[in-house]
């Protein structure tokens, strides 16, 4: 988990190497993130499915391994095409790590204690985003480029030797292959994701009518990639659409903190991307706290209290900060609420209302619907800083309105709940 936080982060700095490496424009350089972004959302729910067919350790395996193949081929690649091609197999391993982790500790923690080891993902992924662009400029300092993607060799093959010694028991699903709906799945994600990106009409019909296709063949799958029944309860699509909100926050607030800071507060480059610190140190933190109140006093009403602080910080940096004091205590507050929000609530949450067969398929979904909210949030985001004067009080009023609606949404699963249990 760490290793694949860090290399979120890890490859910034070294943008500007390598657009000189292989001398392309920096239009062309972006891709080395949006191909990165495009296949990572495609693998999440495949490596999921996968993981209830064939086991979580083996589609952990081959998620690292295939990770230190897209490490080696991006480090050696002569070509851009090529280092891309490496970003992609990097990102489909990235996909069978990061929902498997999750599937894995519901499996074998027991419900009292799966809260804290949730936790526990979100305070090394924070660690590891915190440290991604530190130390991928320390690298730069003193070596290549090339370095960011060769030094998660060794550590891949530290961690396949580790599992090895690793035992697990798990009931599979033996039913035939869905290969139709993974096509259409891969079609339609990375459709809908391209649409957000480059803000394409014509991508969003088509990639809507990817996705019809996709649900009709679906419904007659023997064992569908893509369970319809996510979509069709109500508890589960309120749990989906909780996470694409999450995504959204998320994402909208941390891509636009330094440009706030910049334009609002009168800060240099240097210091708000410092002043991003204080939201991630807060978040990191409430990612522990978050699981360890998961375990005592329930999921619905730590991820109540997540979105409620994620309201109080978008309203505040909507109508309230024009000084630093007042900004660092507004993304302290803000992070804290993200770091529940995108934490273990919502997938203890998801795991109470799925089968054990399901879930890694349904963690794997979750984490999709967030990744397509952490595109569709920057994007909207960009579209709003071109069109409206008032540009941030928009943009974080629209973080409130969703904080707000999905407060609604977590209050009602407690109540409900509250008649169930009468």
């Amino acid at each position: 988990m760490f290793m694949g936080a860090l290399d979120h982060g890890i490859v910034g700095p070294a943008l500007s190497s390598i657009i000189q490496f292989y001398n392309i424009e920096a239009s062309w350089g972006v891709w080395s993130f949006t191909i990165y972004t495009l296949f990572f959302a495609v693998s999440i729910p495949l490596m999921g499915k996968f993981s209830d067919r064939i086991g979580r350790k083996h589609i952990y395996a081959i998620g690292i391994t295939l990770f230190s193949i897209g490490s080696l081929l991006a480090a050696l690649a002569p070509n851009f095409i090529l280092f891309l091609i490496g970003r992609a197999v990097q990102a489909i391993g990235t996909g069978g790590i990061f929902p498997i982790t999750a599937a894995q500790i519901a499996a074998t923690y027991p419900p009292e204690k799966r809260g804290k080891a949730l936790g526990y993902i979100g305070v090394v992924f924070g660690i590891g985003s915190i440290l991604g662009p530190i130390v991928g400029g320390f690298i730069l300092k003193y070596l290549t480029w090339q370095w960011i993607f060769l030094i998660n060799i060794p550590v891949s093959v530290a961690i396949l030797f580790l599992l090895l010694g690793v035992k697990q028991s798990q009931e599979l699903t033996k039913k035939p292959i869905d290969y139709r709906g993974i096509v259409l799945l891969t079609l339609t994600i990375l459709t809908v994701m391209l649409s957000i990106t480059l803000k394409s009409p014509v991508l969003i019909m088509i990639g809507l009518l990817w996705c019809y296709l996709l649900v009709k063949a679906e419904k007659k799958a023997k064992d569908p990639v893509v369970n319809i029944r996510y979509f069709t309860k109500r508890n589960t699509l309120s749990l989906l659409l909780l996470s694409l909100t999450s995504g959204f926050i998320m994402a909208s607030t941390i891509n636009l903190l330094p440009l706030f800071g910049e334009t609002v507060l009168g800060l240099s480059k240097a210091e708000s991307g410092i002043g991003v610190t204080p939201l991630a140190i807060s978040s990191m933190i409430a990612s522990l706290i978050g699981g360890l109140l998961v375990d005592k006093i329930g999921a619905n009403k730590v991820l109540l209290g997540g979105f409620s602080f994620t309201l109080l910080g978008a309203v505040a940096l909507a109508l309230f900060v024009n000084y630093i004091s007042a900004f660092v205590v507004t993304i302290t507050v803000m992070g804290f609420g993200i770091g529940i929000i995108i934490g273990a609530p919502l997938n203890v949450m998801m795991m109470k209302n799925v089968s054990v067969q399901e879930t890694g398929s349904a963690i794997g979904f979750l984490s999709l619907l967030r990744s397509l909210g952490s595109t569709l949030g920057p994007t909207m985001a960009g579209i709003m800083l071109t069109v409206f004067p008032d540009k941030f009080t928009y943009i974080y009023l629209i973080s409130a309105a969703l904080s707000i609606l999905s407060v609604m949404v977590v209050f009602s699963f407690t109540t409900t709940r509250k008649q169930t249990q009468r």
